[in-house]
């Protein structure tokens, strides 16, 4: 999640376990150690644009790199405290707030290496945006609270809060999962693949994606405790293997490996970018749940197969889609002609 969230959990959950006199430097060390593990964004090179891709939320993530990352902070703490601190609170407070990073990230849909280097596959729950305010104002909230009051039951406070909001994201995210087997079947078609996922900064609207016969089909899911699924119909778009991608560039070249390495990390959720030439999408994401035109993709050079893909970005969002956007949070009817506009038919 963003790096205000993390560092409220883990700040929360150090102040759980410590005492009023401790509980401003469990704070402190609780939040830096929650936010530290997302360092391994700066791993990154000029030469190679899928470096990054790869190594975020990887190994700083693993439930094995706990102790060793909280030691690593709490050591540099310890130092910048000229050792006046106690180091077994300080590491006591590090270990809680960095292990709660990689265990909350896994509940967001961009995947985390969460058993390495035991399993090299991502974990990701899809239960929580990346971005969501209604489960980090609270935790702000209470949290600030609980230093400012050196109240500890005001920080347990804030993790229950967290859990309780996961396990509500949790149920929405299984509601919409139902919804999606029960659209998948009135239509009629055999999903090959699929994934539901809440939209930014919410756990009501969900964006569905499923292949079928080659094609993906994106929607858009509504769930509300006691109310009904309610369906946003999006659009359609052929689906791209490798194997069609890499007849047009020469075989064991820098961008065959490339392309097989942006497969890889998409979870084989591959399409053509429906606007930009020669340029590889991810359907997870977009920015809209019933869009087909991809988030982020590669743009290969079949002309120059050894130079590196370019990271192509599509955060633009057409006049009126951001106010489309609103009017399905909050179930209102879709306006006439809406499905070409934001679903891109193919």
């Amino acid at each position: 999640m963003d790096l205000l969230t993390q560092g409220l959990v883990g700040s929360a959950a150090a102040q759980s376990f410590s005492g009023p006199k401790t509980q401003y430097r469990a704070a402190l060390c609780g939040a830096l150690a929650g936010m530290a593990p997302d360092l391994d964004a700066l791993i990154r090179s000029p030469d190679d644009p899928l470096l990054n891709l790869e190594y975020h939320r990887h190994f700083s993530h693993a439930l094995a790199f706990i102790p060793l990352g909280a030691l690593i902070v709490a050591l540099l703490i310890w130092l910048a405290s000229r050792r006046r601190w106690s180091f077994r609170q300080t590491y006591t407070a590090c270990l809680l707030g960095y292990g709660s990073h990689g265990l909350l990230d896994a509940c967001t849909s961009y995947g985390t290496y969460l058993f390495w280097p035991f399993s090299s596959q991502s974990v990701s729950w899809n239960l929580v945006s990346i971005i969501d305010p209604l489960f980090t104002l609270p935790l702000l909230f209470l949290t600030i609270l609980a230093v400012w009051r050196r109240r500890a039951w005001m920080a347990r406070l804030a993790a229950i809060y967290c859990i309780g909001y996961l396990l509500l994201a949790a149920g929405q995210h299984r509601r919409a999962g139902v919804a999606q087997s029960e659209l998948i079947i009135q239509r009629n078609h055999g999903a090959v693949r699929k994934i539901i996922k809440p939209s930014i900064g919410n756990v009501f609207l969900h964006r569905s994606v499923y292949l079928h016969d080659g094609v993906y089909y994106v929607d858009a899911i509504h769930v509300f405790p006691g109310l009904p699924a309610k369906l946003y119909p999006g659009g359609k778009i052929k689906a791209m293997g490798v194997q069609e991608v890499l007849p047009r560039i020469k075989d064991n070249s820098r961008q065959a490996k490339d392309v097989s390495r942006f497969s890889e990390f998409s979870g084989g959720y591959l399409c053509r970018h429906p606007e930009l030439d020669d340029v590889l999408g991810d359907i997870r994401y977009a920015m809209l749940p019933t869009s087909t035109v991809p988030l982020w993709g590669i743009k290969v050079n079949p002309g120059n197969p050894e130079s590196p893909p370019e990271f192509v970005k599509s955060r633009k969002l057409e006049e009126g889609q951001m106010d489309h956007f609103f009017g399905m949070l909050l179930r209102r009817d879709s306006p006439a002609g809406n499905k070409e506009q934001d679903g891109r038919r193919n």
